[in-house]
């Protein structure tokens, strides 16, 4: 099983390999590591890592945040795909059948950006609320779920399902080109998007708009 560990480590020489080892340790792989941020002596990363079950996955996370100047802020898995190219792969799925590019797109993000699922709505003329929820991924709970009371821009959101407590751990809403129609990618629980990730959807979000905007 793939799964993603977000920590904060001190910025200084021989932290990453302290972490390393400390997967090793545990019997996990590592896939691959993402610099997320480095600012005020701290950096914020990401760490793929093979597991075998959500136990494996919690002895690793419990092994980092035991270490001194660590710690773990979230946990995500299944984790998103490490090639670098799944949005490259997505774009290409979307415009190879622009007819149905929307509905692509919608069906694709979530594995692509690592969110449960997706959904794609339309905002008023204003572009200040979102007017009908268009459609929505086969993994989504239903159209009412989608509760978004921010204005149209590239943002992550808190957003609450109906009847819950507490809103979902990571919403992103992506403007597909100039307006009026957004992406919004939902993760339940783990972890919230990073600006990164944040930058990259909105660029596939901005692609997609430009080239289905005359369809």
């Amino acid at each position: 099983m793939l799964a993603r560990i977000r920590f904060g480590v001190p910025d200084r020489p021989g932290s990453l390999g302290r972490v390393t080892s400390a997967i090793g340790s545990v019997g996990a792989d590592i896939v691959k590591i993402d610099v997320l941020e480095s600012e005020s002596g701290r950096a914020l990363d990401d760490v793929f890592v093979q597991v075998r079950d959500a136990a494996h996955l919690e002895r690793v996370a419990t092994a980092l945040d035991a270490l001194a100047g660590v710690a773990v802020t979230g946990v995500q898995h299944p984790a998103p795909p490490v090639t670098g190219h799944a949005d490259l792969g997505l774009i290409d799925q979307v415009l190879s059948r622009p007819e149905r590019g929307l509905q692509t797109l919608v069906d694709g993000a979530p594995h692509c950006f690592g969110a449960e699922w997706a959904a794609l709505v339309e905002y008023g003329s204003d572009l200040a609320a979102v007017s009908s929820v268009l459609t929505v991924s086969v993994a989504s709970p239903g159209p009412e779920h989608v509760a978004l009371t921010s204005p149209l821009r590239l943002a992550t959101v808190r957003m609450t399902a109906p009847g819950a407590a507490e809103p979902y751990s990571g919403t992103a809403l992506v403007p597909i080109g100039p307006g009026p129609l957004a992406l919004v990618l939902v993760r339940s629980r783990g972890l919230d998007f990073h600006r990164s990730e944040l930058w990259r959807v909105g660029q596939v979000g901005q692609i997609v708009g430009t080239v289905l905007a005359p369809v």
